[in-house]
């Protein structure tokens, strides 16, 4: 198809050289056409009228045009070989018309373009048009939304502390406080020197003579051998004769001011005043025959009656603290009791260690009522001969099992048992608490065995040399020492708790210990039951 291009005409036309170098320069450049407007001409013989609008795109290096319907999507090249001089209808200014049948419209001039010629000298740049004026200030726009709030910045440092106000008045005084504790003594002062010692007066006439007065009292015992007191044996030695009654004493206990002793020879309980040693009572299947002792092999205080293991009558007996009267004697049933041998009380409740049952019975100390029996399975036990309380757990020592069980005091539950090992458990027949650590006395193997409570770890174990430990049936603990007693040897052994260095072994003279078995500390002195001469050593602790 064959088209036509063409603007408006300029009402003054130049001339036709004119046209024709303009319109060559034109047709050479691209730039001043690209997107100026121009007119499609229907093909033909002749300049059709101008119908419809079009843009021009492009003009390719080949002199070739690409225009565009305005308005529309359409496109039209025309193109030509750059060999061939092309021939095209200029009004040269900005608008091309190609040649229809050799002729051009109105107000045109048909040019022949060839080749690109060189490009001209540039010209001199023209002088800037005036500033155009500023257009009026438009409208401000509506105002827009508020943005969302940003995140609380970082707290600022902390401002300098301002002046202290002045003081406000004083308030009401306030109701007085209860009474703190009493601070520590202070340190006595320094002896002040001895006044001089005043004239001796003039001797005055002798009275005469007054009658008989009554006669005064008993003299007190005489003091203590000086070379006990430098033992520290202060008041120590043996109550045996007369109103004691001791008879095979196998057990002790201190209810806070009296010593309680288990005779296992003589059926019967000795109570003792701590403070002093004198006796107090002895309590006797003759004078309560509902006690029903028989052979009382340990004993226990829990902090209002006195509580007895009988070995041979398979019982316990409760008795009153306050006056040594009987309570009640449990047996058969539930208990279960069989050889009853070691007694402890946890606070709540009595643990009672039966030996020939290999179990452990739990009493309810407020009546008596029967709790809860244990044996069998992972308990262990046997011949179970000495019990303790360390304040949550009860341990159990196995005098045939060589091992000690340690149980759950709020449920009876079983926690671990221990044996073999560095334990060297050999008849364990004695056990004790220090607050700290566990104790056993191997009767089996001359030795001490101490453990950490918390979890039952190994700690050391104690024998041979100085310790002269000899069958240690029955063991004390005195807030500082640990206190063994050597039934095999008829002596003592003083331990240092803390670290188990041994302090002393007393034995012989006015000690008169003999098959030393049970022991009880009464937060001074140490008491010592000797089973084979029927009788109770007092020691000092310390």
């Amino acid at each position: 198809m064959t088209c036509c291009f063409n603007t408006s005409l300029r009402s003054k036309r130049p001339g036709l050289q004119q046209l024709g170098e303009r319109a060559g320069k034109l047709l050479a450049s691209s730039a001043p056409l690209t997107g100026q407007t121009v007119h499609r001409v229907r093909g033909g013989t002749g300049v059709r009228p101008l119908t419809k609008k079009m843009r021009l795109l492009s003009i390719g290096a080949a002199v070739g045009l690409t225009v565009g319907l305005l308005g529309t999507a359409a496109a039209v090249t025309i193109s030509h070989s750059p060999a061939a001089p092309y021939k095209a209808c200029s009004n040269a200014k900005s608008v091309l018309s190609v040649e229809v049948n050799g002729k051009c419209p109105a107000g045109t001039v048909l040019v022949t373009v060839g080749a690109k010629g060189a490009a001209g000298a540039r010209g001199a740049a023209g002088a800037n048009g005036a500033k155009g004026a500023n257009g009026a200030k438009g409208a401000n726009g509506a105002t827009g939304a508020t943005g969302a709030t940003g995140p609380t910045g970082a707290r600022g440092p902390t401002g300098t502390k301002g002046a202290t106000g002045a003081r406000g008045p004083t308030g009401t005084k306030g109701a007085t406080g209860a009474r703190g504790p009493t601070g520590t003594k202070g340190a006595t002062g320094s002896r002040g020197p001895t006044g001089a010692k005043g004239a001796t007066g003039s001797r005055g006439p002798t009275g005469v003579g007054g009658s008989t007065g009554s006669r005064g009292p008993t003299g007190q015992p005489p003091q203590p051998d000086l070379s006990r007191v430098a033992t520290l044996d202060w008041w120590g030695g043996p109550y045996s004769s007369g109103s004691y009654s001791f008879n095979e004493p196998a057990a002790i206990a201190f209810d806070g001011t009296h010593i309680w002793v288990a005779n296992e020879g003589g059926a019967s309980v000795t109570e003792v005043n701590a403070s002093n040693g004198s006796w107090v009572r002895t309590v006797t299947t003759s004078s309560c025959a509902s006690c029903g002792f028989d052979e009382p092999d340990a004993i226990a205080f829990d902090g209002t009656h006195v509580w007895v293991a009988n070995l041979g009558g398979a019982s316990v007996t409760e008795l009153n603290a306050s006056n040594g009267s009987w309570v009640q004697t449990l047996s058969g049933g539930s208990y279960g009791f069989s050889e009853p041998d070691a007694i402890a009380f946890d606070g709540t409740h009595i643990w009672v260690a039966n030996e020939g049952g290999f179990s452990v019975t739990e009493v309810n100390a407020s009546n008596g009522s029967w709790v809860q029996t244990l044996s069998g399975g992972s308990y262990g036990f046997n011949d179970p001969a000495a019990i303790a309380f360390d304040g949550t757990h009860i341990w159990v020592a196995n005098e045939n099992g060589a091992s000690v069980a340690e149980l759950n005091a709020s449920n009876g539950a079983w926690v671990q048992t221990l044996s073999g090992g560095s334990y060297v458990f050999n008849y364990p027949d004695a056990i004790s608490f220090d607050g700290t650590h566990i104790w056993v006395g191997n009767f089996g193997g001359n030795s001490m065995t101490e453990l950490l409570a918390s979890n039952g770890s190994w700690v050391r174990t104690l024998s041979g040399g100085s310790y002269g430990f000899s069958a240690p049936d029955g063991i004390a603990f005195d807030g500082t020492h640990i206190w063994a007693a050597n039934y095999g040897i008829n002596s003592v052994t003083e331990l240092n708790a803390s670290d188990g260095s041994w302090v002393r072994t007393l034995s012989g003279g006015s000690y008169g210990f003999s098959d030393p078995e049970g022991m009880a500390f009464d937060g001074t002195h140490v008491w010592v039951a000797n089973y084979g001469i029927n009788s109770v050593t007092e020691l000092p602790a310390g």
